[in-house]
């Protein structure tokens, strides 16, 4: 692009030129003023355009480096970037024009007011998209501030929630810890075995300690072991309870058909025996209560040897999470 001043200078030589007349120095300087400070607003609007394409393209980097939600402003990025495009589109048009007028000049086909009235046209539009391209960078670095400000209500509240999960495992060591204590003898009879794996606690007890073969009424060996597992677990308010039914491979013969046709009835009858002792005699609320028989088909061992079907006859009694309440999980689900 060729220099407004130099080419305001050469039209306002060439037109005292082409005029064939006369002109004072004191004209020509005042000429060279005007034509100086048209070059120079003309340089000022070209400067100030480049400026708002500069801070816009940074806070647009801004933008892009915030938390993934930020590509909410997708849409508008691209409408800036649109912009952009005009505001070079027109740029070259500006070129085209100061080449233009080059021309002109050198055919001595326009005066000196037409090439002023022409950047005049040139600086109106180079305000108005400059206006339009402030008014585009206030609405975004005021989204940006919003979006910012839920990032931070985001982040506080994952935080919030780690604390609380904290404290869950500290209260499911503890629990552990405890189980593990009181129940220590049979744990060294390889009568129970008590595991915990991140916020899940399973303490398995081997169907010998709580019932007779084939039977699902409680032995007063395994009563006196689920009344101390049974006090630990009185004390936990954040968990739920669920006792698991489990048998070996064996079917069911015999009379003992008549009462349990398979299994499943073996298993969910010994799981709901246990469900009503924590509840009636240990007094655990039954809404933290669940019972389920999984019959054969969950083995802890295999039921190719007799060690393996014993420890394949269990029950497992496992802490979980409560259930979501039907509006919180409405909520969650919104």
């Amino acid at each position: 692009m060729k220099n407004p001043r130099s080419i305001l200078l050469l039209a306002a030589a060439l037109s005292v030129l082409l005029s064939g007349c006369v002109v004072s120095k004191k004209d020509y300087l005042l000429k060279k003023d005007e034509a100086d400070r048209c070059a120079g607003n003309l340089q000022v609007q070209v400067e100030e355009n480049r400026s708002l394409r500069s801070e816009l393209s940074l806070c647009q980097d801004d933008l892009s480096a915030s938390a993934t939600r930020v590509s909410d402003l997708t849409v508008e990025r691209d409408d800036l970037a649109g912009r952009l495009k005009v505001q070079q589109a027109l740029n070259e048009e500006l070129k085209t024009q100061n080449d233009r007028l080059g021309e002109i000049l050198q055919k001595k086909e326009v005066s000196q007011s037409a090439i002023i009235k022409e950047t005049m046209d040139i600086n109106k539009r180079l305000q108005d998209t400059n206006a339009e391209l402030r008014e585009k960078l206030a609405a975004t670095e005021t989204e940006g501030k919003r979006l910012q400000t839920d990032y931070e209500a985001l982040r506080s509240r994952k935080e919030e929630l780690e604390r609380q999960k904290e404290a869950e495992l500290e209260k499911l060591k503890a629990t552990y810890d405890e189980l593990v204590q009181s129940l220590k003898g049979e744990i060294e009879a390889g009568e129970i075995q008590i595991r915990r794996m991140k916020d899940r606690l399973s303490v398995n007890l081997m169907e010998k300690i709580l019932f007779d073969s084939g039977k699902a009424d409680l032995k007063g060996s395994g009563i006196e072991v689920l009344r101390k597992i049974g006090a630990q677990l009185a004390k936990i308010q954040d968990k739920r309870v669920q006792i698991e039914g489990h048998t070996d491979n064996v079917p069911i013969g015999g009379k003992l058909k008549e009462r349990f046709p398979t299994n499943w009835e073996l298993s969910a009858s010994r799981a709901l025996a246990v469900v009503h002792f924590l509840q009636e005699e240990v007094g655990i609320e039954p809404l933290k209560l669940s019972a389920a028989g999984y019959g054969e088909y969950q083995p802890a061992d295999s039921n190719e040897t007799a060690e393996g079907k014993a420890a394949n006859r269990r029950i497992e009694i496992v802490l979980l999470p409560l259930y979501e309440r039907t509006t919180e999980a409405q909520e969650t689900t919104e």
